[in-house]
């Protein structure tokens, strides 16, 4: 199997080649210099979580999603977005309000990072991940997703990838209502004005529906604040956001349940600082606070009909980044955090402000010699009463002509214990490790102003999973598990109108303890989108399908197998006039009756109607 695929993705990157070297020729001959030719004939979005690289240089598989592809990706919530991106799924029992499942590459829930405006908001609390699903598209101007690992910049729990989600910042005015089936409300508000250094930017999002059927209403608030200063030096912004959601659960093992429900806050305080000396040096600090609440209550349950989870983090970081003798970049700092976890359930106070903390020290160094882009990283990481951990990762990107690239690259990634997991007096046990993970992959890219292709191959070994072991009943470092995969995606714009976008995953996964496939890990994930843009409207339509995969059926308590299934969802807009549009969505169109989840029905038909207001 890897010889096969070796040859292919050789034949893929011959054939590309020789095809570019054939149509680039004449530019070449015409180019001054080979960097004003990329910079004119490549989309060079910069990719802020990774030090503001442009995409077409980064030596990891990164998909970015703009503003451009954000108003046609937003019918399903933030879900919509991350499974058109390829080696990334959530799955969610029952609409995106409740509980959800992401796997990046396969990796487990609490593997992948999920950043806003490049500060950390995974919950260190749970173990079972934060659901980012919740937040509204609305407050997001783009979205970066890195599929693979970033523990050499990120530290613990970016095993598996990065989520960056960057607020709304363009200058402007935006007001929107939406009203639809099963009693869905949803509005947004947005404001931003600029007055010399200074910027302010408010952005609400309201959202609540229900899917017709008993305890299934979801609340969802979010806000987002900030307050910019920047001049020919200086940039600082202070930044606040808050998402809160309240949600009943309907189903519990198959069964109704009217008084299962759950609440769930995230509030950020953030202060980005940068400094620009003369020359191309950046003195960069953050400082952030992150408080996250979980609370869950069902007084009809008779093992645990309360629990709740609250975790603060205290974090900050300063950091130099330069450029040497025009080639040689170095982006050098040290991190320091402190976590503070409260777990409570009907037996009383589980952890009560226990307190942990961690050293950070990283170096990420980038030899960008012509078209030849050499990187190599390295991170300490030191947590409290657990070993310190290296995370470093080797890779290099090669422009083979302005529109092809070939990457390589191979890094290391951990994720920490977390303080239930290590002190929890029922489960917890403080001898646990860290999980390790070892990652390789390959592959190629094009980008042009018209079409992107990329095709990956990747490898990861991950080992010392924490589990919860039948023979000690705590949880424990019991599995290992290999994972390997093809990624592949590719989109085309015609005449500035037509947007066309297809991927496609193939995931191999093999749970080394229970012999068998990953839970929730299809082999076969396929997304597509297309638009079309017309001066009296726009439309797009979207799909994904996700292929049969193992799951645990709590009905059985046993493992058994999950249909696969696809969904369609669309969007329309047609504009009044220059400032006002009518928008229509439908999720979910043919009203498809599956399951993400085994046992959690999926939600129905959903069809809104809205108008918005618009000056940008």
């Amino acid at each position: 199997m890897y010889k096969k695929i070796c040859f292919l993705f050789m034949c893929l990157v011959l054939s590309f080649t020789l095809l570019s070297e054939k149509t680039t020729s004449d530019e070449k001959k015409e180019s001054s210099s080979s960097k004003k030719s990329i910079e004119k004939s490549m989309f060079v979005e910069e990719v802020e979580v990774l030090g503001k690289i442009p995409v077409n240089r980064a030596i990891q598989s990164v998909t970015v999603y703009s503003e451009k592809e954000l108003q046609y990706f937003n019918t399903d919530g933030l879900k919509a977005f991350f499974n058109q991106c390829p080696g990334f799924l959530v799955l969610n029992g029952g609409h995106y309000g409740q509980m959800a499942y992401s796997y990046a590459r396969g990796a487990s829930v609490n593997q992948t990072l999920v950043l806003i405006d490049g500060f950390k908001i995974t919950d260190p609390s749970s173990s079972i991940g934060l659901n980012t699903t919740l937040f509204s598209p609305y407050l997001v101007e783009k979205v970066e997703i890195v599929r693979g690992p970033l523990s050499n910049i990120y530290g613990s729990n970016a095993m598996g990838g990065v989520i960056n989600l960057k607020t709304r910042e363009k200058e402007g005015i935006e007001a929107a209502a939406f009203a639809g089936s099963h009693g869905t409300y949803e509005g947004n508000l947005y404001l931003s004005k600029k007055t010399g250094d200074f910027k302010f930017t408010l952005n609400g999002t309201l959202l609540k529906y229900s899917d017709g059927i008993e305890n299934d209403e979801f609340f969802n608030r979010g806000i987002s604040l900030k307050s910019d200063f920047q001049n020919d030096h200086l940039k600082t912004t202070l930044i606040f956001l808050a998402n809160l959601s309240d949600s009943g659960i309907p189903i519990n093992m198959g069964n109704p349940t009217p008084n299962r429900t759950y609440s769930q806050d995230n509030i950020i305080f953030a202060l980005p600082f940068t400094y620009k000396f003369s020359g191309s040096t950046l003195l960069n600090l953050k400082l952030s606070y992150n408080r996250n609440q979980y609370d869950f209550e069902d007084p009809d349950d008779t093992w645990t009909p309360f629990y709740m989870n609250k975790s603060t983090i205290i974090e900050g970081q300063a950091a130099i980044e330069t450029m040497l003798f025009d080639h040689f970049q170095i982006n050098t700092g040290i991190d320091y955090a402190d976590q503070q976890i409260t777990n409570e359930d009907q037996t009383g106070i589980l952890l009560n402000s226990e307190k942990t903390n961690y050293f950070s020290a990283f170096l990420n160094t980038g030899l960008d010699i012509k078209k030849f882009l050499l990187s190599a990283s390295i991170r300490y990481d030191k947590y409290k009463d657990v070993d310190r951990e290296l995370s470093p990762q080797l890779g290099f990107s090669y422009l083979i002509s302005d529109a092809l690239k070939i990457r390589a690259s191979y890094s290391q990634s951990f994720r920490a214990p977390t303080l239930p997991e290590l002190l929890n007096p029922m489960w917890g046990n403080p001898e646990l490790e860290p999980e390790k993970a070892s990652s390789f992959e390959i592959g190629m890219d094009i980008y042009t102003s018209a079409v992107t292709f990329n095709l990956v191959y990747f490898n990861s070994q991950y080992e010392n999973l924490i589990g919860y072991s039948p023979v000690t009943w705590k949880y424990a470092n019991i599995n290992r598990a290999d994972i390997s995969g093809i990624e592949f995606s590719a989109s085309l714009r015609l005449f500035d109108q037509i947007l066309v976008w297809a991927a496609y995953t193939y995931l191999d996964t093999y749970d080394v303890l229970n012999e068998q496939e990953l839970l929730r890990r299809p082999k076969h994930t396929i997304s597509a989108m297309i638009s079309y843009k017309h001066k009296y409207f726009s439309i797009s339509g979207e799909m994904i399908y996700v292929g049969k995969r193992l799951d645990y059926d709590e009905m059985l308590w046993e493992t058994g197998e999950s249909p696969s299934f696809n969904t369609f969802n669309f969007n329309l807009s047609v504009p009044i006039n220059k400032k006002l549009f009518l928008i229509g969505k439908a999720t979910n169109a043919f009203n498809h009756e599956y399951q993400e989840v085994l046992g959690y029905p999926a939600p129905g038909s959903r069809f809104i109607l809205g108008i918005k207001y618009k000056i940008m």
